[in-house]
């Protein structure tokens, strides 16, 4: 058989990214070369192809189409071929009658795609590896373990629970945050908007009528001249602030900072603890279910927890199960980690029956999460609310106030 030249992407023992290229006869040979070594595979795809795809303007019409698939329109592909293949249809079928009632063209190209893949004879795991945009790796790794053991209408159906739950969660945490962020933008907004149009309409009649004004008016009005007169003193300072900012965040430190803000910040921990748990445990439980590798189950968690300090963690474990730990062993005394979760996977190790007791903590988890939400939700109502009042209502009131004494103004007095 022909050798060619595979380019591999992979984590060593320590949990760093190795990338190279090795010569073989196929992808699954490097990746088993490569998990001798030691290492986590992410990826191996065949050197020889790769500059003929980065330049063929068929794949980046597909990478384009990939982009713009939703999750919704997965999940629904889960479900029904589930339903088409539990009841007899062949897997060619199935994917024909899906892409004709299919409403969104970019999904129905790629299907396409795949079908005729499968056509040529190529499994339908090898053909969703190639769009990681639209489907996860968990889902790869699944449809891989269906294809061994013969279970692919009932993994289909797991898939499509496991990925609604987890849009579900995702929508929740979404929903928690941006509630503060819209009233903040909100008071933002209309302080600038009553500082820039309607203050300074205030401000000419009150120098027409040489009114004395209450000292919060004329503080306000030393403001609002600063903002509307002076902006090519504060405008590059707060360009290079954002910039700065920006790219601080975007560092390795700043990202550090955050997923520690996410951990640790009072009233944001509670929520994202939870979801990191949910998480973790529904594709633990999810996969070791379908009998998936270990590793390759720690290295999934690793993307669905994408968080510095779980990354860690998840390199600990890692190396723990090469060393021939037991996963237990890395989340004992983890200040992330509450202490029953980890007594409970320890149990379901000694029990044998860990994928069972990681689904009951990706239930219990959930629940919990919902609380947190709903508890983030009721403390940042009422902080919003009073930080609206005190912004907004504080500059209305300093508009209002000459307004008290308005006899005086339109008489001339002082």
């Amino acid at each position: 058989m022909a050798q060619s030249t595979f380019a591999y992407k992979a984590r060593d023992q320590q949990g760093n990214m190795v990338t190279g290229k090795l010569v073989g006869t196929n992808a699954g040979e490097i990746a088993s070369r490569l998990r001798a070594e030691g290492k986590i595979v992410i990826n191996v795809s065949d050197n020889s192809l790769r500059a003929a795809i980065e330049f063929d303007p068929t794949t980046l019409r597909r990478s384009e189409a990939a982009k713009r698939v939703r999750r919704t329109d997965v999940i629904a592909f889960c479900q029904q071929m589930s339903v088409m293949l539990e009841t007899g249809v062949p897997l060619s079928e199935a994917l024909e009658a899906f892409c004709r009632q299919t409403p969104r063209k970019e999904f129905r190209t790629i299907l396409n795609e795949i079908r005729d893949q499968i056509f040529a004879g190529e499994s339908i795991s090898t053909s969703l590896a190639r769009y990681p945009r639209v489907f996860p790796t968990m889902m790869v790794s699944l449809m891989k373990a269906s294809e061994a053991s013969g279970t692919m209408s009932s993994m289909f159906g797991s898939i499509g629970d496991y990925l609604a739950k987890e849009r579900r969660t995702a929508r929740q945490i979404k929903g928690a945050l941006s509630y503060p962020l819209f009233m903040m933008f909100t008071a933002v907004g209309l302080t600038i908007f009553l500082m820039t149009f309607i203050l300074p309409r205030f401000a000419k009649i009150y120098e027409m009528r040489s009114a004395t004004l209450p000292a919060p008016t004329r503080v306000l009005l030393a403001v609002s001249n600063f903002v509307t007169h002076q902006y090519m003193y504060y405008g590059p300072v707060l360009v290079v602030f954002a910039i700065t900012g920006f790219i601080f965040l975007r560092s390795q430190l700043g990202r550090r900072l955050l997923d520690w803000i996410r951990l640790n910040f009072p009233v944001l921990r509670i929520m994202y603890r939870q979801l990191y748990i949910t998480r973790a445990a529904r594709t633990l439980s999810t996969l070791l279910e379908a009998g998936v590798n270990l590793l390759d189950i720690i290295e999934i968690c690793r993307g669905v927890t994408n968080n510095y300090y779980y990354t860690r963690l998840w390199a600990r474990m890692a190396q723990g199960v090469r060393d021939g730990n037991q996963i237990s062993d890395a989340v004992m005394n983890v200040s992330f980690i509450p202490p029953n979760v980890a007594s409970m996977i320890s149990s379901g190790e000694r029990s044998g029956r860990l994928p069972h007791v990681m689904d009951r903590i990706a239930v219990f988890s959930e629940e919990e999460l919902d609380t947190a939400v709903k508890q983030v939700t009721s403390f940042i109502e009422p902080v919003m609310i009073l930080f609206m009042g005190v912004v907004v209502g504080g500059v209305a009131m300093a508009l209002l106030l000459p307004i008290f004494s308005m006899g005086r103004v339109v008489s001339g007095g002082g």
